[in-house]
């Protein structure tokens, strides 16, 4: 569960600062950053809905599997830019 934590408070938004571009550097990690607070705000009712079927674990367990899955498929999924230079070339 740590893995996830430290990468979405820590890792992404170092990431995402770092391939927006010059004039979105400080929108885009902010942006992601609010967004994911809008998604992430009916957790609580759905987990407290959800114990009385499965249990209170199984609850917890099932947000955790889920985040895990839509994080591994985003990676598999997502798009690699090799060869990037994120420096401007000497003029």
């Amino acid at each position: 569960m740590q893995l996830g934590v430290q990468g979405v408070w820590g890792i992404v938004p170092a990431h995402l600062n770092e391939i927006a571009p010059d004039a979105a550097r400080g929108l885009i990690p902010g942006l992601a950053y609010q967004l994911g607070i809008l998604f992430a705000a009916p957790t609580n009712n759905i987990e407290y809905a959800l114990r009385d079927w499965v249990g209170y674990q199984w609850a917890l367990a099932g947000f955790e599997i889920a985040t895990i899955v839509a994080l591994a498929v985003i990676v598999l999924l997502g798009r690699e830019a090799r060869g990037k230079v994120f420096t401007r070339p000497a003029t």
